[in-house]
């Protein structure tokens, strides 16, 4: 059963497919959620019972003056009336996913024992598009029990280069050894 997030997800997905402004609905829909999520005051006035629709409507017009993209406007007015900002975490997430599904995008992480620089993840990111043949986009996280090197996991498809990889399959190559 679909959940409500993927609702809501998938008819804004539908709507940018219809006036073919994908990439811009999916810069304008990570654009807000940053905003909400480093704005915790925005995010509590908009979820909130005791500020008037009217109150919140103007200050997404001032928030979405720069997306010029209308229905997306209109889109977290509906989220606001039926007291949905606090899910636009949830929601996001799902049409990302949508919006890159429809621009054969693949997203991914690169794991590292220390965060990379833009350059970078350019660079790896570069290499495994080319490797797997779609555009893919990858995000840092850090995990210092790599020891080293990297690891890339994109959908089911791991590229590890990790120092604890190595460590592993060696120990895994001596024990097959022993048998």
């Amino acid at each position: 059963m679909e959940s409500a997030s993927t609702k809501y997800a998938n008819a804004l997905v539908s709507l940018a497919r219809e006036e073919g402004a994908l990439l811009e609905y999916k810069k304008a829909t990570k654009a807000f959620d940053e905003l909400l999520s480093t704005n915790a005051e925005l995010k509590k006035m908009l979820c909130s019972y005791f500020v008037s629709n009217e109150e919140k409507y103007h200050l997404i017009d001032q928030i979405c003056a720069g997306f010029a993209l209308k229905n997306f406007q209109n889109f977290i007015k509906l989220l606001a009336q039926k007291h949905l900002i606090f899910h636009f975490h949830d929601i996001a997430k799902e049409i990302v996913l949508g919006l890159n599904e429809e621009l054969h995008i693949a997203d991914g992480f690169v794991y590292s024992t220390t965060e990379l620089s833009e350059r970078q993840i350019e660079q790896v990111t570069k290499a495994i598009s080319k490797r797997m043949g779609v555009e893919v986009e990858l995000k840092n996280l850090i995990d210092e029990r790599l020891i080293g090197g990297i690891k890339v996991v994109v959908h089911d498809h791991v590229f590890d280069g990790s120092i604890l990889y190595k460590l592993d399959s060696m120990k895994q190559n001596l024990k097959e050894r022993r048998a």
